[in-house]
């Protein structure tokens, strides 16, 4: 098998996904978006699986018959450079996911029952599984979602004190439209797979979309959950001038991502209009977080079977690739 296998599909999976990307613009639905997304996050993983089996191939050739020198070690360097980008992105994926859940765990004190409860109505009309408010004393806003078994909702005072019973309402539903959409899970594959072949411009182009999308997204979720578009525009507006009067500098995680600018937001509430359906397609609800885990999966598997191709024993000796490449 050639050296050049791998290398040549890492190019077709750039090639491929700089097209998918460039064709989002014509795609209007927020799930087959987020998708298509994945799909170029885990498009390199045929080119990986190609470089692994390459040095499997050469590694289990005879003696007289095997690969010349510089073909043996093109093929090594390539699997383990790769190899690098994925121990990496798994890795750091999971120290990440883990720290941000032990942060978080211990952050804030449960919400008050009406709060609560507001929550539990939005999460029944949504259809989701009703959610644990906490809040964070914090004189500034804030408004995130985490957990893979129970979600769970952090405010800060600092939205309780300034959003009026409506604007908070919408905020719940937003933070809730993250949790519909399972984007706590999605987030964390997608960061992997960015991690893993971080050195493909299409991966960190496809996540980056990912990321920004995904609160216009739940925007429209809470909208559509709520009937006020004027509410959450409201709220955004409050959180946009917290953040430009009071100069703060820091950002304000989930409900105001910086890579979804908070104007445009706004315009788009401003000028909504119920769609012909009156909730985001559901048909597809499951692909994405069935994909991103198979493609999870398979980045795991894939690790291990190179790290196995890397240092197990050549036939015609007791070297292993990764030794006899020095």
């Amino acid at each position: 098998m050639s050296p050049l296998f791998g290398p040549l599909a890492l190019l077709a999976a750039t090639v491929a996904g700089a097209v998918v990307l460039a064709l989002l613009r014509r795609v209007g639905d927020w799930t087959r978006r987020r998708a298509l997304q994945l799909a170029v996050l885990a498009a390199p993983l045929p080119g990986l699986a190609l470089g692994i089996a390459a040095v499997h191939h050469a590694t289990g050739r005879l003696c007289p018959i095997g690969a010349p020198p510089w073909d043996y070690r093109l093929d090594t360097v390539v699997v383990l450079l790769m190899e690098l980008g994925a121990i990496g992105g798994l890795a750091t994926g999971l120290a990440r996911l883990l720290l941000l859940c032990a942060m978080l765990a211990r952050r804030g004190f449960a919400a008050p029952d009406a709060v609560q409860a507001r929550a539990n109505a939005l999460a029944d009309r949504l259809g989701v599984r009703r959610p644990r408010v906490r809040v964070c004393p914090r004189n500034s806003p804030l408004a995130l979602t985490w957990g893979l078994c129970r979600p769970t909702v952090l405010l800060s005072t600092w939205m309780l004190a300034r959003l009026d019973a409506e604007e908070l309402d919408a905020v719940i539903a937003h933070e809730l439209g993250h949790v519909l959409r399972r984007d706590f899970l999605i987030v964390a594959l997608a960061t992997v797979l960015r991690d893993a072949f971080c050195y493909l411009p299409t991966s960190r182009a496809a996540y980056r979309r990912l990321q920004a999308e995904k609160e216009p997204a739940c925007d429209e979720l809470a909208v559509q959950s709520t009937l006020r578009p004027l509410a959450l525009a409201s709220a955004l507006a409050r959180v946009w001038e917290y953040a430009v009067i009071g100069a703060a500098v820091e950002p304000i995680p989930s409900l105001t991502d910086r890579r979804a600018p908070v104007e445009e937001r706004i315009e788009r509430l401003m000028h909504w209009s119920p769609p012909p359906v009156a909730e985001e397609s559901r048909r597809g609800g499951m692909f994405a977080p069935g994909f991103g885990l198979s493609a999870g999966a398979a980045l795991t598997l894939l690790t291990f079977s190179g790290a196995a191709a890397l240092l197990s024993p050549m036939s015609c000796g007791a070297m292993s690739p990764l030794s006899r490449l020095f």
